[in-house]
């Protein structure tokens, strides 16, 4: 009869000291909304997908790829301007010199004289690069004013009203028009560079959202752990008093307790390092104040992978980076195998000029003004150098040629791995979601039996860790879907739920 009455005081217990806990845990979040309610900076919540938006606006990462973009763009746009005519002007004024110079006389004497003359000039030219031939051709015209200052000044005119020139590299490295054909390429890598790299940024915002959530999940569960267990301590204590219970038993409990506030701190300090990195990532303020939300699973959608690997190689800058490396392979070998060899250069020019000491007569009746020239140089002997030059870039060029295959198969296996894992992630997300929800239910009537004595402690913690680690591996599943999910999109550059490529305005 004692036995029994004890036994019943024992279960009114537990179950007050239950209900202790829920109101104290239901009391420490209350107490944290209320704080966030309160604090000067509202509460700004994030899901995934908005997280990723806002990081796409104001990341340092996504200002950076605006930047590179940039660059490139303006890059293209310098090489345009060498394709077309290009206009200066240059002068000189004043060009003042005062000297003593020596002169030779008929009788082979010597003597020394005092000069002072300025000059000045004026010209302008026009100027076009001719792409299909590397050569150059020139337009211009040009004024020139001589004073010489002795006891009587002197003027002097000088004027080139047109000149026509032109000058042709013979047997030359034509790096315009190598240029031509690397330059539009090296524009379209980085404008599809720009997108990868939005889509890069988002697979980076979900694995640290997720890491963020993780954390998140593990400070819940270390508050309700400490609150659960501080409640069982008592529990314990209040059974090994009335001998229900051995002392190994209290200790456990005991050891529970203590190790549930130690996880508390750690989770605590893990979160606040992991919080920061993630408004660093987003750009957001250290003094905001975040809440982020459980995110969905994506609507599925069925995968091809011979589909997924065209549009890979259809979008994704890799592909393109590849053309790229190989054209400039060849372009190192084409400049090795000219530059070694026969060279000269081409010059001309026919054009007009004057001079008088009256400018009103500068241009009257101008006179021709004709140049040509042909230099070369041949190499003969040189100790084998240019051979050495011309067969090492060949290999080079080889060597890249196989580089670029082997990149170009292991991409490809990449593009097929994640194809084919793709809807296994999915699956792994159901199971575990429901892993989750029977965990769950299993701690419940786990603990409903401890308060009744029908099991140990040892058994409720047992539910109690199958219960933290089945919703550990939730987030965890959730987070290699959506991690997987974005990875197909940045490989693929394109939207397999709205079924349209990827497209970001590149347009600044």
């Amino acid at each position: 009869m004692h036995y029994a009455m004890n036994k019943q005081i024992v279960t009114l217990f537990l179950f007050g000291c239950m209900l202790a806990a829920s109101h104290t845990f239901s009391s420490t979040i209350h107490a944290q909304e209320q704080a966030t309610a309160d604090s000067a900076s509202p509460t700004r919540v994030f899901g995934l997908e908005q997280s990723i938006e806002y990081a796409k606006l104001n990341s340092p990462l996504s200002r950076a790829a605006r930047y590179a973009l940039l660059s490139a763009k303006w890059r293209f746009r310098s090489f345009r301007a060498d394709l077309l005519p290009s206009i200066s002007l240059t002068g000189d004024a004043p060009n003042y010199n005062k000297s003593i110079f020596s002169n030779t006389l008929d009788d082979g004497t010597v003597t020394f004289s005092s000069r002072t003359q300025s000059e000045a000039s004026l010209g302008v030219s026009i100027d076009q690069n001719i792409m299909p031939t590397g050569g150059r051709l020139s337009l211009s015209s040009g004024l020139t004013r001589l004073g010489i200052f002795q006891s009587e000044n002197t003027y002097l005119w000088q004027s080139t009203p047109l000149v026509a020139s032109y000058r042709q590299p013979l047997n030359q490295f034509n790096s315009l028009k190598w240029r031509a054909i690397t330059e539009p390429l090296r524009y379209r890598i980085a404008q599809k560079q720009y997108v990868e790299d939005l889509e890069n940024l988002a697979f980076t915002v979900t694995q640290s959202f997720f890491d963020l959530l993780l954390a998140k999940i593990n400070v819940e569960v270390a508050e309700f752990n400490v609150t659960v267990n501080d409640s069982i301590y008592n529990i314990s204590q209040g059974r090994f008093q009335v001998g229900s219970i051995a002392e190994n038993e209290l200790l456990q409990s005991e050891l529970e307790f203590r190790n549930a506030r130690n996880s508390l701190t750690t989770a605590g300090i893990n979160y606040l390092r992991i919080e920061e990195e993630f408004k660093a990532l987003l750009g957001l303020d250290d003094d905001e104040i975040l809440e982020i939300i459980l995110p969905s699973v994506a609507p599925s959608f069925d995968l091809d992978v011979e589909q997924a690997y065209d549009l890979a190689r259809e979008n994704n800058s890799t592909a393109l980076q590849f053309e790229l490396n190989e054209l400039l392979a060849d372009q190192t070998y084409d400049q090795a195998r000219k530059s070694t060899g026969l060279s000269a250069t081409l010059q001309a020019s026919f054009g007009l000029n004057q001079t008088s000491q009256d400018f009103d007569q500068l241009y009257e009746d101008p006179q021709n003004r004709q140049f040509f020239s042909l230099g070369f140089e041949v190499p003969i002997f040189n100790w084998g150098k240019n051979m050495a030059e011309i067969k090492s870039a060949r290999n080079d060029q080889m060597e890249t040629a196989n580089t670029i295959a082997y990149q170009k198969r292991q991409f490809e296996l990449s593009i097929k791995s994640t194809v084919r894992e793709f809807p296994q992630l999915r699956d792994q997300v159901e199971l575990a979601r429901i892993s989750d929800e029977i965990a769950t239910r299993r701690y419940d009537v786990s603990k409903n039996r401890y308060l009744i004595g029908r099991i140990d402690v040892t058994n409720l913690f047992i539910a109690q860790n199958e219960k933290d680690g089945a919703r550990r591996n939730y987030i965890q599943a959730l987070r290699s879907y959506w991690t997987g999910y974005y990875n197909l999109r940045r490989l693929t550059l394109y939207d397999f739920e709205q079924n349209e490529p990827i497209l970001y305005t590149t347009e600044f």
